[in-house]
């Protein structure tokens, strides 16, 4: 704004300046004449020349002030639209980040969702983890209590299997002792066979 300030001096400028000059020329000769025609003249021609150098200067100062506002006009304009601008793109950033934040709120409740239902799954095993704990804790002494039962069977057997050999034994010693028996007895009714023969 202050460069557009500094443009040349327009034509009524110049013009009131020329003016000027020259009433200050006229009044200049007016004084060295001295005489009151010249005076009278020369004072007329100074305050009609100041009237129209005034006039002129006071319009291109309005020209320059109608610029001057044109000019802040469009600047302020310019940074309207710059703002709007500005303002669409906050707009628009914000709208962004909104959509992104919904978009992670909704994958932070999903993944809270995968969670509780992650837990809810662990307690599940874990459970039956517990439950299979118990039953192989219930299976362990179930076959503790057959393992005892069957060194118990086996002790049994054992005995049995040696209740049965001793009674095999004696059954042997006893036919034994009946066939020696029956041989002493077949051989004394031999010999009592034979006396009385």
């Amino acid at each position: 704004m202050a460069s557009s300030r500094r443009i040349p001096r327009s034509r009524r400028a110049l013009g009131a300046t020329g003016l000027l000059i020259s009433a200050v020329l006229v009044a200049v000769a007016g004084i060295i004449v001295s005489t009151v025609p010249v005076l009278i003249a020369a004072t007329t021609y100074a305050v009609l020349t100041g009237v129209a150098a005034a006039r002129m200067l006071s319009n291109e100062l309005a020209d320059r002030r109608r610029e001057w506002a044109l000019e802040r006009a469009a600047i302020v304009d310019d940074n309207r639209r710059a703002t709007v601008s500005r303002s669409r793109e906050h707009i628009e950033f914000a709208n962004q980040m909104g959509s992104r934040i919904r978009l992670r709120d909704a994958q932070l409740a999903e993944l809270r969702d995968s969670l509780v239902t992650a837990e809810i799954d662990l307690a599940k095993a874990r459970e039956r983890m517990s439950e299979e704990r118990a039953r192989n804790e219930a299976l362990q002494a179930d076959v503790d209590a057959a393992q005892s039962d069957l060194e118990s069977a086996r002790l049994d057997l054992r005995r049995a299997s040696d209740a049965l050999a001793e009674s095999e034994s004696a059954e042997l010693h006893a036919r034994a002792q009946i066939l020696a028996w029956e041989e002493a007895a077949s051989e004394e009714e031999r010999r009592q066979h034979e006396r009385s023969a």
